[in-house]
């Protein structure tokens, strides 16, 4: 593509596909979201402070006075807070759990608009549970993510390439080559499959990297370590892009510079989940992940429920300031952190995230040496109201255990039919048959280090 050519592409989707878009079909406030995130994290920390005490106590305000589980938990509890002394006040809320969250789930939205939808968190712990997201928050989100994706060095419309899950192109229903062109064309954005990886598969990612020259590529933390440990067994040659960016995982030391040894680019860290988004990312200074206030307020808490201090582990506590369908008010995510005391070199006024610790994806293995990503199998049960709980093993090479808590009221009828449809989606995302074995169980037991595991696998690698 010529010089020219490709400077008018890039000016197309930045100045009139890319408004047009989040304008008039999202009818979404995206750009003037993305205007305010990227003018406020130049404002000093005391400055975006005070912008977020005022939304904490708005959102809080607005749950006390419209959400039924809000309502009656300050009655319960005598609970009083003001806009002064809200980042206190807020701590005489109990923790929200996602058990609490699916005891009482029509207590905890109250629909404002016609614009909602059901999500559903993913991840490796706990159970899953289901979420009313609206339009405010959506907007938000997606503002975070372009700004995000600026600090790594990528402006609108410019050649991303997302190394991302994808279990609809896997099992063949996805929306074809001229959806995904016209994505590509529109956006920017090309999408690789990350779900299951061959080598042929890898050989063509790594031209296809090498033929749009990206940007930026964001992919989930296994699936990029993956594909950079396929490269160097095989001494490919890559291109190099600006960035990589990793999410769904650990960024461990190792894969960070495995990831630099191969791809000679900057490394960005992001973090977060289906309930409240991205959370945090490190800038181009890499001194901490930057939590954004206009959207998070995030708390470090011991066990006990009790604020540690900065630099000091313990768990994730986040309040969603985005959602008011259903606001998210203390939420326990079922992470681990540690919040820093530095300000980044940066200049950027925002807190620092110091390290997340204990997100883990898991890849199974298939008998042909090729990497399954774990997370693809929960999507088979995501919306499934038969099964309270699910855990996937795999045991061996072609052999997976699939632990299932069945809810009270919703017994499976004809049991054969029901998992064979499973096992035939299973054998495909593998790429052989194998002995799936199921087992009716009364509860699933957390692993030692205390959480939840939807799948892991035995299979050395």
């Amino acid at each position: 593509m010529s010089y020219f050519r490709h400077s008018i592409e890039l000016s197309l989707r930045e100045n009139i596909i890319f408004p047009f878009y989040w304008k008039y079909i999202r009818k979404s406030n995206v750009l003037k979201y993305y205007h305010e995130l990227r003018a406020h994290q130049w404002n000093s920390l005391e400055e975006n402070k005070k912008i977020q005490r005022k939304k904490l106590f708005k959102l809080i305000k607005y749950a006390s006075q419209n959400i039924p589980y809000y309502q009656n938990m300050i009655n319960e509890y005598n609970i009083k807070f003001s806009e002064d002394n809200i980042f206190d006040d807020i701590e005489k809320f109990p923790i929200l759990s996602k058990e609490i969250i699916r005891n009482n789930f029509d207590k905890l939205y109250k629909f404002r608009d016609k614009f909602y939808y059901l999500n559903t968190t993913g991840g490796s712990t706990g159970k899953p549970v289901t979420l009313y997201q609206d339009g405010e928050y959506y907007g938000w989100a997606a503002a975070n993510k372009i700004l995000m994706n600026k600090w790594a060095g990528r402006g609108v419309g410019v050649p991303m390439i997302k190394l991302w899950g994808s279990l609809r192109d896997i099992l063949g229903s996805g929306h074809g080559f001229i959806t995904g062109y016209l994505r590509e064309k529109f956006s920017g954005i090309t999408i690789l499959n990350s779900d299951r990886m061959s080598e042929n598969d890898l050989y063509d990612y790594v031209r296809k990297i090498n033929q749009i020259k990206p940007v930026l590529i964001l992919a989930f933390t296994n699936s990029i370590d993956e594909l950079a440990r396929f490269i160097q067994k095989y001494n490919l040659s890559v291109y190099s892009p600006p960035a990589v960016m990793t999410t769904a995982g650990v960024l461990y030391p190792e894969v960070r510079a495995r990831i630099i040894d191969v791809f000679h680019a900057s490394v960005f860290n992001r973090y977060g989940s289906q309930e409240v988004s991205d959370i945090a990312c490190n800038c181009e200074k890499n001194e901490g992940l930057h939590l954004n206030s206009d959207i998070h307020y995030l708390e470090i808490v011991d066990d006990e429920g009790k604020k540690v201090d900065t630099d000091k582990p313990g768990n994730i506590i986040i309040t969603l300031l985005t959602n008011y369908t259903m606001p998210l008010i203390r939420y326990k995510i079922e992470d681990r952190g540690v919040l820093s005391k530095k300000a980044c070199s940066c200049g950027r006024g925002l807190p620092l995230l110091g390290k997340v610790e204990g997100r883990i994806r898991e890849n199974f293995k298939n008998k042909f040496g090729e990497h399954i990503n774990g997370g693809v199998f929960i999507d088979l049960f995501y919306f499934e109201n038969k099964v309270k709980q699910f855990q996937i093993i795999q045991e061996e090479v072609d052999y997976i255990i699939i632990n299932l808590v069945l809810t009270e009221k919703k017994k499976i009828q004809n049991t054969n039919q029901y998992f064979k449809k499973i096992n035939q989606k299973i054998c495909k995302i593998m790429g052989h048959a194998l002995k799936i074995e199921y087992k009716i169980v009364a509860e699933i037991n957390p692993s030692p280090s205390g959480k939840f595991l939807y799948y892991f696998s035995k299979v050395a690698d």
